[in-house]
């Protein structure tokens, strides 16, 4: 007798679990495994620079951004002719000048026009002198910086003249210097 209910209770059972499923019907999609993301680190390439080494450059071209008469800083650019920016800068004849004011009476008209006043700097590395006022590049490639610690054209101009100031910049390469003008201060 105990076979018999044994019996019963394993066939009730099949036929409960069945194949373990009673719906045939639903397909389950299949397990898909992303592969892991590489993640690459961006390449830093250095920028290209058009610059041009002033010992190489077979030209010159000076560019006068700004200029204080008072305390004698300038700050400009150096380029080729082809617009390169040049790099490397350290010779230079810096002359600063104070002219008489046309337009200012004087008692002598004839004899105060022809005045003028100077002052140089000069930096040559050929020579073993001490370069005198600081030439200094800037972030900026081609950009430079000229500063003098004692400019002072009125001391050497006649008392109370009124003065216009020029300054004149040359820079010299291996190759080549720029032309020399006279600008006038902002």
């Amino acid at each position: 007798m105990k076979l018999k209910y044994l019996s019963a209770i394993l066939a009730s059972s099949l036929l409960m679990f069945g194949c373990s499923s009673d719906d045939d019907d639903v397909v389950t999609d299949p397990v898909v495994v992303e592969p892991p993301v590489v993640v690459v680190p961006p390449v830093v390439v250095d920028p290209v620079s058009d610059a041009v080494k002033i010992d190489d450059a077979s030209s010159v071209v000076v560019s006068l951004d700004t200029y204080n008469a008072t305390t004698g800083a300038l700050a400009f650019t150096l380029a080729n002719t082809e617009g390169k920016a040049l790099t490397d800068a350290t010779n230079y004849s810096i002359v600063y000048f104070g002219f008489p004011d046309p337009d200012s009476p004087s008692v002598k008209p004839k004899a105060w026009k022809r005045w003028h006043v100077t002052q140089s700097y000069v930096c040559d590395s050929a020579t073993t002198d001490e370069c005198t006022g600081t030439l200094a590049a800037t972030d900026t490639e081609g950009a430079y910086t000229f500063n003098v610690s004692d400019l002072d054209l009125q001391s050497k101009a006649s008392d109370d003249a009124d003065m216009i100031y020029k300054v004149a910049i040359e820079i010299n390469g291996a190759l080549a210097s720029n032309e020399i003008e006279l600008v006038s201060a902002n």
